[in-house]
């Protein structure tokens, strides 16, 4: 299934890092594309990253302590 997932920050090198630790999920099989838009106003940076990507949607393994 296609899903998107969006992050802003007022700091770039933050918005980069939010995006690099979610694309190491295992959710996400495959990424499609990442739409980056940023703006300032009054002095105020503000950075947006919409990522499009395809889910993982393998059985998730269960953990046998679970149900103990």
């Amino acid at each position: 299934m296609t899903k998107v997932k969006i992050y802003d920050n007022q700091q770039l090198s933050e918005l980069e890092k939010n995006i690099n630790e979610f694309l190491k999920k295992e959710e996400v099989k495959q990424l499609i594309d990442v739409k980056f838009t940023s703006f300032s106003k009054d002095g105020l940076d503000k950075f947006t990253a919409l990522i499009i990507y395809q889910e993982d949607i393998r059985p998730v393994k269960e953990d046998p302590q679970m149900y103990e």
